[in-house]
């Protein structure tokens, strides 16, 4: 595995590489250019080239190698500034001081820059939506306990209208109304919407006496329930200081008994990963509180089979992606793997580490299609990294990339050249 090199021993090397004028290797648009620093400072390094290295640009990270004695060691840099020197055989460039150096290399082949000439597509392996509404990272399965199984909902009812009035047929034994809300793009959610869609949790108040699940002292189970811990975080995201958290959530449940509301419950209506609407329940007879904790499950299995009926009826599928190769920014690559960037978003995210997703390398005589997986991910700014590793190139495949990004014969180099997955 890689070992980073920080600190002080980082700082040594960069002075040695100043120092003793050490060749640093860049390959780039399958040629090797040849580097060496400058000067640097704190934040910067301001390096040489041996020739022009075209097709650069402010931003774009590269990767670079150097020899120490018997260890090939790499780091990346950000570039600043690219300036032409005086003469076509010099160029001059500034990069950010790296954070880590890295020794011990456990690639397969060496990580180069993405070829100006190849694009890189992305298909997701599951049916994949982006839909215009909130999103939740996971959701949790509800489970068939003997409390949940208690009042269970009518079946085989698929269309939402008689799912709708099935709730309204069962929810009269215990509550005085309920609604079902879908949320649109131009309508701005309620508070207590906005706190289930934060946390894709039911919002529970079975009464107006009662607190909120608390770790360890509620007698509810809290896997599905927003917890007082939970609604103080949100309180915190509004800019509310910790110091009114007590007063703010009285102040919560003031105005829900001054609106006559004696016990309250929104469940989310939840699709795939998104928030798209609410189910509430409420209560304004003081004979019929506390609510029941065992009216939780039911009510999550009505919220789902609204959810089926609006799929079923096509609501999602304008905003369905099944199928769809995506185009990607490359960042660089080697023959075992790719680095890529897509922005920040629900598809994104949906693209866990460790899972695998089909790409598309796309080159003017040539289109490979291979399956990789995700063995490395983080964000910068509004853009998402993937690391990914090729699972399935065929050998045929293999020796046109080598070729293609290396500028060399397979035959030539074969698995000598330095690197490690990406």
């Amino acid at each position: 595995m890689s070992m980073p090199i920080k600190h002080i021993e980082k700082d040594f090397m960069i002075n040695m590489l100043y120092n003793e004028q050490i060749p640093i290797i860049y390959l780039h648009n399958r040629k090797e250019y040849s580097l060496k620093i400058e000067k640097y400072t704190k934040d910067k390094i301001y390096f040489k080239s041996d020739r022009p290295i075209g097709n650069l640009v402010t931003g774009k990270t590269i990767e670079l190698m150097f020899k120490y004695n018997t260890l090939s060691i790499s780091f990346t840099v950000e570039m600043n500034t690219l300036e032409h020197g005086i003469t076509v055989k010099e160029s001059h460039f500034v990069g950010n001081m790296p954070e880590f150096l890295y020794k011990d290399l456990d690639r397969s082949y060496r990580r180069v820059s993405f070829p100006h000439d190849m694009e890189v597509k992305f298909a997701l392996k599951e049916d994949q939506y982006l839909l215009p509404f909130p999103q939740v990272s996971t959701v949790e399965s509800l489970e068939e306990t003997d409390a949940a199984l208690e009042g269970t909902i009518e079946p085989n009812i698929h269309d939402f209208n008689g799912i709708l009035a099935a709730i309204d047929r069962w929810i009269k034994n215990f509550a005085d109304g309920y609604r079902v809300v879908l949320f649109k793009d131009e309508t701005p959610l309620s508070f207590e919407e906005q706190l289930i869609a934060k946390n894709g949790k039911a919002l529970f108040l079975p009464s107006m006496t009662e607190h909120l699940p608390s770790p360890n002292t509620s007698p509810y189970p809290e896997k599905h329930l927003i917890t007082e811990e939970q609604f103080k975080e949100y309180l915190k995201s509004l800019g509310v200081n910790p110091t009114y958290f007590d007063k703010a959530i009285a102040h919560f449940f003031d105005s829900k008994k001054g609106g006559g509301i004696l016990a309250d419950l929104w469940i989310p209506l939840l699709f795939k990963n998104y928030i798209v609407g609410s189910l509430r329940v409420w209560i304004k007879k003081a004979e019929k509180v506390p609510l029941d904790y065992k009216v939780i499950a039911p009510l999550y299995r009505y919220a789902q089979s609204l959810v089926l009926a609006l799929q079923e009826k096509g609501y999602f599928e304008s905003h369905h992606i099944k199928d769809a190769f995506i185009t990607a920014t490359g960042i660089d690559i080697s023959s075992s793997g790719i680095r890529f960037t897509y922005p920040h978003s629900s598809i994104a995210t949906s693209m866990t580490l460790h899972s695998t997703v089909a790409l598309k390398l796309l080159m003017p005589k040539r289109t490979i299609n291979v399956n990789v997986q995700i063995v490395r991910s983080y964000k910068k700014r509004d853009t998402v990294f993937f690391g990914c590793r090729f699972l399935d190139i065929t050998p045929e495949d293999m020796r046109f990339l080598f070729e293609y990004i290396y500028g060399t014969p397979f035959t030539e180099l074969g698995t000598s050249l330095i690197s490690g997955h990406v």
